[in-house]
């Protein structure tokens, strides 16, 4: 019976126990730590030395290698005893191809030509400590040496042959010493890739590390003061600890075991959530720091099968498992970066060096781009000034009346004026594509917004003076915004002029436009307007720049049809035609008429492109405002 009595009396207890509340709060330390290579002995190993095993005919290539090469994090070089001992053996490279790659200048709106010639380079490195080998790896490489720089096809094929003959005769001669042939510049593009692997193996770095604990603060809670006592202990050391001493163990331990009991004392189940939380939590972290990676791992899992902020734990683990740590053993070493500095390494000064430049590259950089925001931003005043006051001064502007005509079957003047925002929601049909893709657009007089919505999305933004482009496609789950260049910004800012976004007419060139003979356009008799845009080549000629064509009919004053055809240096580089159909009438424009059906042909550097859109749903002025670029874009990933 008194048995009975006093296991009833335990429960009691251990169930009063387990609902007592508890709070906590979160303190952060920060602290400075090195991060280790993966090997040990380098520890107490300040110096380093390079050897190399080279053809004779790269003597001088040696030297340079000898001069500027594996300065290796968290050492010093060292002539020729260096406790540290790489070993580079470096093969003659070996000519493979001479080719020639083409780009295209957006900007310039032209293709650049350059040679290059391509080696196989093939670099065998070995790594020793006190005559242990601590790695032995072969790289091998493939590296390029640009020869011809961006010029026309025909010279960079000359270029090119001549390489290939002073390559052929260097190899007869057994002759590399003309520097024309690049040899040496692909040796120490490989050496410069090996360089930064070996500081990834073997160097030492400096980092500061943000360590979370929990700390009680319900003074009525019947742990409180022994988890006070752990919370003085540990802050005390936390804030002694360097980079060459971390945390007492010792003086640690009777805390740690008081915490790990509570494990036992308050078992896991709902009730005692959060002590189990801030208890595992500080064991993970305190054994972290303790470097045992055993009890670290238990406690961090521990914490995730709490259920309570498990981010916390999967961070721990993560962490032990990122770590060089030494099994059952504090890693000991040396006051490594103090001594560093005594035997001769200007770190800091090289630092500083580079950090002035930088941020003198920065202010330079933002200089230059308000000068080229408030630029945009005034084109983009000035081309909606110009626009209300072609509609204003319609009998003014060259060929009055047929412009009065397409105005009228659009919705009128003021009509057009008035339009402040539009919303555009297309089907996509893409010849030879069965992959159904539609397409969302919004626009106001500052913003544009392009969404496709294909397997992955795709956005074109403009929002005011800036522009920007996102496609999963190509950049992977973890994508950045990719802010856009003049040319592409030129580009996607005509679609802030809602007239043009919404019927292709381009008021901004319309002044421009010769009036031509008439001319029957998809069977239909049609005005044909055009305008030819030239520019001056390099050499001061007039060449062709840009080719626009506007087909309306006669009758109706719809827009047939639209073409453009852009050249570079006076050769045809892209070609776009939209044939425009299905005219469906507007209401808030006064029942005038814009396309809802839109064949697109497209022939560039890619190849020819057909493909349909048809608008399903066409708002103007709806509701959306700007609160989409808000919802979309600013909450989308950049700001």
């Amino acid at each position: 019976m008194k048995k009975t009595l006093l296991l009833i009396a335990l429960l009691v207890i251990g169930s009063i126990q387990a609902q007592e509340k508890i709070s906590s709060k979160k303190k952060k330390f920060y602290i400075p730590v090195i991060k280790y290579p993966a090997f040990p002995i380098l520890d107490n190993v300040l110096t380093q030395t390079t050897f190399y095993q080279m053809d004779k005919e790269l003597q001088e290539e040696e030297s340079v290698l000898k001069k500027n090469y594996f300065n290796i994090d968290g050492f010093v070089k060292e002539p020729l005893n260096g406790k540290l001992r790489i070993y580079l053996t470096i093969a003659m490279p070996k000519h493979t191809t001479t080719q020639i790659d083409s780009t295209f200048d957006k900007k310039n709106n032209r293709w650049n030509f350059q040679a290059s010639s391509n080696f196989a380079v093939k670099i065998k490195v070995e790594a020793k400590c006190a005559d242990k080998l601590l790695f032995s790896e072969d790289f091998f490489s493939n590296e390029s040496f640009i020869i011809g720089g961006e010029s026309r096809r025909e010279n960079v094929k000359i270029v090119a042959a001549l390489n290939n003959q002073k390559i052929s005769e260097a190899e007869k001669s057994a002759d590399y010493s003309d520097e024309g042939l690049g040899v040496d510049r692909v040796i120490y593009q490989s050496v410069s890739r090996i360089q930064n692997y070996l500081n990834y193996r073997l160097g030492y770095g400096k980092e500061e590390s943000k360590e979370r604990f929990e700390f009680v603060t319900s003074k009525g809670h019947s742990e409180y003061n022994h988890m006070l006592a752990f919370e003085k202990e540990i802050t005390a050391q936390m804030e002694k600890v360097t980079l060459e001493k971390g945390l007492d163990e010792k003086l640690l331990a009777p805390h740690l075991q008081y915490l790990e009991s509570l494990l036992v004392k308050y078992p896991l189940s709902p009730a005692n959530e959060y002590i189990r939380f801030i208890v595992t939590n500080n064991l993970a972290e305190t054994y972290l720091l303790l470097e045992n990676k055993e009890k670290a791992l238990l406690y961090a899992n521990l914490l995730i099968e709490n259920d309570k902020l498990d981010s916390r734990g999967s961070s721990i683990i993560d962490r032990v498992n990122r770590g060089n740590f030494v099994e059952k053993k504090i890693r000991c070493h040396t006051n490594r970066f103090t001594d560093l500095k005594k035997l001769g390494l200007k770190i800091a000064e090289e630092k500083e060096e580079k950090r002035l430049a930088f941020f003198e590259k920065i202010q330079l950089q933002d200089a230059e781009w308000e000068i080229e925001k408030s630029n945009r931003e005034a084109n983009l005043e000035k081309s909606k000034m110009q626009r209300y006051n072609m509609l204003d001064s319609i009998p003014y502007q060259l060929n009055a009346n047929l412009l009065a005509k397409v105005v009228d079957n659009l919705g009128g003047s003021q009509a057009l004026k008035k339009v402040e925002k539009t919303h555009l929601y297309s089907k996509l049909s893409i010849e030879g594509n069965k992959i159904p893709q539609t397409e969302e657009k919004w626009a106001t007089n500052t913003n544009y917004l392009l969404r496709k919505k294909m397997p992955e999305s795709y956005y074109e933004i403009v929002n005011g003076a800036e522009a920007w482009s996102h496609d999963d496609r190509e950049s992977g789950v973890n994508a950045k915004w990719a802010k856009l260049n003049s040319y592409d910004y030129s580009n996607l800012s005509k679609n802030v002029d809602l007239i043009n976004f919404l019927t292709d007419l381009r008021l901004d060139l319309w002044n421009n436009f010769e009036l031509l003979p008439d001319e029957m356009y998809e069977g239909k008799l049609c005005y044909h307007l055009n305008y030819f845009e030239k520019t001056l080549s390099s050499g001061n000629r007039t060449i062709p720049k840009t080719d626009y064509h506007v087909f309306i009919d006669k009758e109706n004053y719809n827009i047939v049809s639209t073409e453009k055809t852009e050249f570079d240096n006076g050769n045809k580089s892209f070609f776009e035609r939209k044939l425009f159909g299905d005219y469906r009438p507007v209401a808030t424009l006064n029942s005038g008429k814009i396309p809802h059906k839109i064949n697109y042909e497209i022939e560039d550097f890619n190849g020819e492109t057909l493909y349909q859109e048809v608008r399903e749903k066409v708002e103007v002025n709806p509701v959306f405002g700007n609160r989409i670029f808000m919802k979309e874009v600013y909450f989308g990933g950049f700001k």
